[in-house]
């Protein structure tokens, strides 16, 4: 009956060889694991990224929409189409400035009015990559009644 401890049991040389191979076996799934996992993660968070910026857009599109929307039954009130789209934007978890927003229109019935908001996104990969931010910017036209 073979024994674990190494003392008590002598083994052939064949032995010796397929227990260190198995030995460096094991080294090497743990280095291929560590390899693969953090390109794993990058990839995770490149993913997560990819869906922030979806949403902000999404958000941005629909802030622009709501103060083009307002703007075309009150053309004359700026500073309340550009309110409506900022409180758009904050109510889906992003914060504009009024600066942020821009309108065009020249007030007459039948003319387009035109509401664009743009924003400024920080990625996660950012730090990692060193990847510059992104300018991201929406645009909505409706016809003043």
């Amino acid at each position: 009956m073979a024994t674990r401890c190494a003392a008590r049991v002598k083994r052939t040389s064949g032995e010796r060889v397929r227990m260190a191979a198995k030995r460096r076996t094991c080294g090497q799934s743990l280095v291929e694991f560590a390899l693969s996992l953090s390109l794993l993660l990058l990839i995770l968070m490149a993913i997560f990224d990819l869906g922030r910026v979806f949403h902000s857009y999404i958000v941005i599109t629909n802030a622009a929409r709501e103060g083009a929307y307002y703007g075309a039954m009150h053309p004359e009130d700026h500073a309340g189409i550009i309110a409506r789209a900022i409180a758009e934007a904050q109510n889906s978890g992003i914060s504009l400035g009024s600066g942020q927003v821009t309108v065009s229109s020249s007030g007459e019935s039948g003319t387009p009015m035109e509401v664009g908001v743009q924003f400024g996104f920080s990625l996660l990969t950012t730090y990692l990559l060193g990847a510059q931010n992104m300018q991201l910017q929406s645009w909505a036209r409706m016809v003043i009644y």
